[in-house]
């Protein structure tokens, strides 16, 4: 029992450590999303290092969605780089949602017949649209003087990550962001 309290200890001695370690490496971000193509798009997926990341769902044409984490939300660093997956609908995945949303009003209530039916219908209408997927390398982008920069500045300084998409293409910038003077 003595070795199980000492071994715990241990580890939370060894997790504030790190932490304060890591600490100072560690920086707010601010993700922007655009959509700067002819339709609107939603977004799936947006995975730094291939782990899960935040999704902004659907983007309307020439809108986007903002999103800021603290410094402390993250626990994985500086990412190498990110997996994004979005899709566009074609002329015929917006004329099957079209009849889905007319055939199965919102107003009325389901069964669960229609509702499996309904939801059968969607999955066919999305696997219409066209569906586009890219790794982005993020080691020139996130450059060791603009980390450096935001770090001199962490108290009123995030790095801001503009990710824009365009039709088949998505790009992503950094700069540093003072949201605080």
């Amino acid at each position: 029992m003595m070795f199980k309290a000492s071994l715990t200890l241990c580890l939370i001695v060894f997790a504030f450590l790190q932490g304060c370690v890591l600490g100072n490496e560690r920086i707010g971000t601010t993700l922007e999303f655009t959509n700067k193509g002819p339709y609107s798009i939603g977004v799936l997926r947006f995975d730094p290092d291939g782990l899960r990341g935040p999704v902004p769902g659907a983007l309307g044409v020439g809108g986007g969605a903002e999103m800021s984490f603290m410094p402390g939300d993250s626990k994985r660093g500086i990412p190498q780089f990110v997996e994004v997956e979005w899709c566009e609908p074609t002329p015929a995945s917006r004329a099957q949602i079209a009849e889905i949303n007319r055939r199965f009003s919102k107003s009325e209530r389901l069964s669960n017949e229609e509702m499996a039916e309904r939801d059968s219908l969607f999955k066919h209408a999305y696997s219409l649209a066209n569906n586009y997927t890219r790794v982005i390398d993020l080691t020139p982008i996130l450059t060791p003087e603009l980390l450096a920069q935001v770090r001199a500045n962490r108290s009123s300084t995030n790095l801001k990550l503009t990710v824009v998409f365009q039709g088949d293409n998505v790009s992503i910038t950094a700069a540093p962001d003072v949201w605080r003077k």
